[in-house]
């Protein structure tokens, strides 16, 4: 794994344990955070506390616990926990002490994290903190509402991290990481439609599920929906797919890329980064 390949010798470093809920984190910003590792525990209150008792609406995902762990330069892996179960990921960070806007990414279907790292080093460069996500099958099999849960939680502890700004929150998914994320807007923003701004949809996937178009109207922040033109995309050969998904969002927009297929490894995959780096810059609260 590529997190292995940076990890140092003496990574934990452990500082005091602090107690934070989401809503603290985000009302109060330090002057001057230090990056250094932590332990975090409870940090956020659980849908009993917060008075979500429709039973329409989902269980929030509440993060029981986060390991920081220091990786080189500004890297740093990320462990959450839900109970007895922990999810892994790495946050790359931009120079400085924050608190930066966040973008966290779903990949395609049993992708490697580190297959978008170019995005996330590149989101960073630009002063936007980067989480990939390491999304693990169950049982042999992907599910994107279980990844959804698990963005989450990486959402929840994540946003708890004092350099930070989790009002500027943004999902970046490719693919079936594309419905992941569309799903996780969706089904949470009820919880958190003062933090979570955007979705990027790079090639969205909407096929695995019956019911997402139905979903859509629920999130209320913006949508960017990226698509190829090239022989093997979506936006090529399925157009209308995605053409309905700005349709059934509240406000979304769709930009095709004409030499790209469904993986956007072509020539145009830089100007792609770029636009993404775009909306995220002109849909942040802290501008």
């Amino acid at each position: 794994m590529l997190i292995g390949r940076f990890r140092r010798t003496s990574a934990v470093l452990m500082a005091s344990a602090i107690i934070l809920s989401m809503a603290a984190s985000c009302d109060s910003v330090p002057e001057q955070p230090e990056l250094t590792s932590t332990v975090v525990t409870s940090v956020s209150p659980s849908a009993e506390q917060t008075g979500a008792s429709d039973s329409n609406i989902p269980d929030k995902v509440v993060t029981t616990g986060i390991d920081v762990i220091d990786l080189e330069d500004n890297t740093k892996q990320i462990n959450v926990y839900v109970d007895d179960r922990k999810i892994e990921g790495t946050i790359y960070l931009p120079e400085g002490t924050g608190p930066f806007p966040v973008c966290f990414f779903a990949q395609g279907l049993g992708a490697p994290s580190y297959a978008y790292l170019d995005i996330a080093e590149e989101m960073a460069a630009n002063g936007i903190a980067a989480v990939l996500i390491d999304f693990e099958a169950d049982e042999g099999e992907y599910s994107y509402i279980t990844e959804a849960g698990d963005l989450m939680a990486m959402f929840d502890g994540v946003t708890s991290l004092p350099y930070i700004y989790c009002h500027d929150t943004f999902f970046w998914g490719h693919s079936f990481g594309g419905l992941v994320v569309a799903y996780a807007g969706c089904e949470y923003y009820s919880y958190f439609p003062e933090k979570l701004k955007g979705l990027i949809l790079l090639e969205p996937s909407f096929d695995f599920s019956d019911d997402i178009y139905g979903k859509m109207p629920d999130f209320g922040g913006k949508v960017m929906i990226f698509a190829g033109k090239a022989q093997g995309s979506i936006g090529g050969g399925s157009p209308d797919k995605l053409e309905n998904a700005k349709k059934a969002f509240q406000n979304a927009d769709i930009r095709y890329f004409e030499g790209e297929d469904h993986y956007f490894h072509g020539p145009e995959r830089v100007a792609m980064i770029q636009a993404s780096i775009d909306f995220i810059r002109n849909n942040m609260e802290k501008n």
